[in-house]
C-alpha cells in the first residue's frame, strides 16, 4: 500500500471518528453551545449559553419578563402571581414547586440548560446541586424599578430579541415618566407600608420593592427612619407608627389569604393606638394586591405604580 493511500485511509478514519463523537453528543445533549460567563446578583460568575433554549424559572417575575421578550420555558413556578394573559400561554408548562420550595428532582427531569431565580435561600441553596448535574443557576436582581429595566435587557440578548426587549423598556419607561410627573407639585404623604405574613406585620422600607415604588413616587416613607434602614422589613412598633403618624396606610399580604386581611383589620379596631393615627381617622387604608406588590410584577409595574399613585395622592388633599 502506498504512502499516499495510507495518509488518506488515516484521514478518513479521523473524520469518521470525529462524526461519530460529535452524533453522541447531539444525542446527549451536548453539543457545543456558544457560552458567555456572566455575574449574578449574588456576585457569582457563571458560564451560561448565549441563547439558551430549555429554560426553568423559580419565580413569576422572571417568567413574565422572559416571556415578555420573546423567551420561552420548559419549567415555570407554582404561583398565584402569574398575570392571565401568561397563565394561558404557559399552560403546559411542567411546574417545579413554589418560590420557597423548588422540587430539584423535577428541575433536573427537565434537562435545562439554564434555570433562573432570584436571591431567596431556596433558590441559592440549590445552586451546587444544579451545578452538579451541569446545570447554571443564575441569581437576578428584583428589588427596583430599575431591576425591571435592566432584566428585560438582559433577557432580551438570551433571546435575541434585544428589539423586542427595547420596546417593551420603552413602553415602561413612558408609563413610569407619565405617573411621576402627576406627584408634581404635590405634598408628599408620610406613608406607612404594612407587609402582613401568616403570624407577623412588618413595616417595608424603602429597600423593599413596594418600599422602592412609594419612593419613587415621592412618599415619604416612615420606615426608613428606624435604626436598620438597611433592611427591607423591619418590625411593626405601634409606638414608632403614633409618633410618625402615618397619612396613609398601605397593607400587603405576602399570600393571598383573606385571614391575614382580617387579622390586621381586628388589630386596627381593638387597638386603641391606631385610632389616633391620622391615616386611620381619614380612613385612608389601603390593600394592596399581592400579585403586584408582595412581589416585583416584572412588565406590570407600571399598573402597580398608578395604583399606588392614587392611594397616596388621588385619595387623599395631598394638592
Amino acid at each position: 500500500m502506498s504512502k499516499v493511500i495510507k495518509i488518506i485511509l488515516c484521514l478518513i478514519v479521523v473524520c469518521f471518528l470525529g462524526a461519530v463523537a460529535w452524533i453522541g453528543l447531539r444525542d446527549n445533549g451536548m453539543t457545543t453551545a456558544a457560552m458567555r460567563d456572566v455575574t449574578d446578583s449574588t456576585g457569582t460568575k457563571i458560564s451560561i449559553p448565549v441563547h439558551p433554549q430549555r429554560v426553568v424559572f423559580l419565580n413569576a417575575s422572571n417568567l413574565d419578563m422572559y416571556y415578555a421578550v420573546g423567551g420561552t420555558a420548559v419549567g415555570k413556578p407554582t404561583s398565584q402571581s402569574i398575570a392571565p394573559d401568561l397563565k394561558e400561554k404557559v399552560a403546559d408548562v411542567p411546574e417545579v414547586g413554589i418560590i420557597h420550595n423548588p422540587n430539584v428532582e423535577t428541575i433536573l427531569s427537565l434537562k435545562p440548560d439554564l434555570v433562573i431565580g432570584v436571591n431567596v435561600p431556596f433558590h441559592t441553596g440549590i445552586r451546587d446541586t444544579l451545578a452538579k448535574a451541569g446545570i447554571p443557576l443564575y441569581i437576578n436582581n428584583l428589588n427596583t424599578y430599575e431591576d425591571v429595566l435592566n432584566t428585560l435587557t438582559f433577557f432580551g440578548e438570551l433571546t435575541g430579541k434585544e428589539d423586542m426587549a427595547k420596546a417593551e423598556k420603552e413602553r415602561i419607561e413612558e408609563q413610569y415618566k407619565d405617573v411621576v410627573a402627576k406627584t408634581k407639585g404635590k405634598t408628599p404623604p408620610r406613608a406607612l407600608i404594612v407587609f402582613g405574613a401568616p403570624g407577623s406585620f412588618s413595616m417595608a422600607t424603602s429597600k423593599s420593592f413596594s418600599g422602592d415604588l412609594a419612593k419613587q413616587l415621592g412618599a415619604v416613607n416612615i420606615a426608613d427612619g428606624t435604626v436598620s434602614v438597611e433592611d427591607s422589613f423591619v418590625p411593626l412598633s405601634m409606638e414608632y407608627i403614633v409618633k410618625q403618624d402615618p397619612q396613609a396606610v398601605l397593607f400587603i399580604s405576602m399570600m393571598p389569604n383573606p385571614a391575614i386581611v382580617d387579622s390586621f383589620k381586628k388589630d386596627l379596631a381593638e387597638n386603641p393606638l391606631w385610632q389616633d393615627v391620622t391615616a386611620v381617622k381619614n380612613g385612608r387604608i389601603y390593600y394592596l394586591s399581592g400579585d403586584l406588590f408582595s412581589v416585583n410584577p416584572g412588565t406590570r409595574i407600571a399598573k402597580a405604580m398608578d395604583i399606588l399613585y392614587h392611594d397616596l395622592y388621588e385619595d387623599g388633599s395631598n394638592e
